[in-house]
């Protein structure tokens, strides 16, 4: 599932941006950079997964207008 697969591809980036942010407070040089390296890949991924969720529930919206154009057919006018 894509959904998934971007959230804990997101959870591991965090954890990885999370581990070089404490690097760089101890004065590792070049450990910043990866932080935010890890840090913009996490966003990614978490952007991956919203947009998966919208487009599942553009889907849904879709299903629902078709079934209600379905029933307007099927109601008699008044």
């Amino acid at each position: 599932m894509v959904a998934h697969e971007a959230s804990e591809r997101a959870k591991q980036y965090e954890r990885l941006a999370i581990s070089w942010a404490k690097k760089a407070e101890e004065g590792r040089p070049g450990a910043a950079e990866m932080a935010q390296t890890f840090a913009t890949l996490a966003n990614s991924a978490r952007l991956e997964h919203m947009q998966w969720r919208l487009g599942v529930l553009g889907e849904q919206l879709n299903d629902v207008r078709e079934g209600m154009g379905r029933l307007t057919r099927k109601l008699p006018e008044r």
